[in-house]
């Protein structure tokens, strides 16, 4: 009887399992490739935002008529109230998304008339949360690029401040992390993010709060890990803490879909405007988290 139970139920799981992996098989194409799309050279890393719109629901838009332009290698902050559109930025760059008005061009053409293959293996990215799958550390890398040597990926790694905590694991490199990463630490899993950016040679880099859930010392030591792979690439990084993103030739505010203030770290200080008070509320918080730890 209870082998029964234990089927039905088995049963049901499956049933259920299978039509969730349906319901994502018919889920139609958000994003479509023109016929004559043309797969890109390689970026120079030049971005525009031309008058850029866009809604995920009709009648309620995240950005308004947004514009801004990015130079190659600049590095650019953004940041910015929860719901100003952040992180639809890096979506529509990305075409998992695409604009409901607007054009959003890099060395100016359209990216609409690229491969979406062609456009996305040119975008490197560290997000919040660096997706990991069960499998070696070295695979894990190599994800960023699948025909990467192993010698490649070793100096991927160190470049992220990664080969001394993988060295030091059972079996190097060929040791098996867990699902979703779970065997590592948070600052460990994003410095392999770190590490399969690295290896992926992207011109262009797409950072979305790679420090949003660390400690304090982890995040120094991801930080250090980024600004080796930030050189010589435009890089876009979207922040809640301002002081990941002060050093930045320039940083966007965005406010209701629109860039509010623009401009460098001392720029906006001297402007005592949003991102001033915001860095200010967020500098004396640290400060007295600091006191309290000591």
């Amino acid at each position: 009887m209870q082998d029964l139970a234990k089927m039905t139920s088995t049963i049901a799981q499956a049933t259920v399992a299978f039509e969730r992996i349906q319901a994502i098989l018919d889920t139609e194409i958000i994003v479509s490739e023109k016929p004559d799309a043309a797969e890109p050279q390689r970026f120079n890393g030049d971005i525009v935002f031309d008058n850029v719109s866009f809604a995920y629901v009709p009648g309620a838009p995240v950005l308004d008529g947004l514009s801004f332009a990015i130079k190659p290698g600049e590095q650019i902050g953004i940041c910015g109230p929860t719901g100003c559109g952040k992180s639809t930025v890096i979506s529509l760059i990305a075409r998992f998304y695409d604009p409901t008005a607007g054009r959003v061009l890099i060395d100016g053409n359209e990216i609409t008339g690229f491969s979406l293959d062609g456009l996305r293996s040119q975008l490197g990215f560290v997000l919040q949360d660096t997706a990991l799958f069960y499998g070696s550390v070295l695979e894990n890398i190599a994800y960023g690029r699948p025909d990467a040597t192993r010698e490649e990926i070793m100096e991927a790694a160190i470049m992220a401040n990664a080969h001394e905590f993988i060295s030091r694991m059972p079996y190097g490199y060929d040791t098996l992390v867990g699902e979703r990463g779970i065997t590592l630490s948070g600052g460990q899993r994003q410095r392999i993010g770190i590490a399969r950016a690295v290896v992926r040679n992207s011109p262009i880099l797409l950072l979305d709060e790679p420090t949003a859930s660390l400690d304090p010392e982890a995040e120094k030591v991801v930080m250090e890990a980024l600004a080796k792979l930030m050189e010589g690439r435009t890089v876009i990084t979207i922040a809640h803490r301002l002081g990941t993103i002060c050093n930045s030739d320039k940083i966007i505010v965005l406010r209701n879909g629109r860039v509010f203030e623009e401009g460098t770290h001392d720029d906006l200080m001297a402007l005592q405007g949003i991102y001033a008070r915001s860095y200010n509320v967020q500098s004396e918080a640290r400060h007295e988290n600091h006191k309290i730890t000591l």
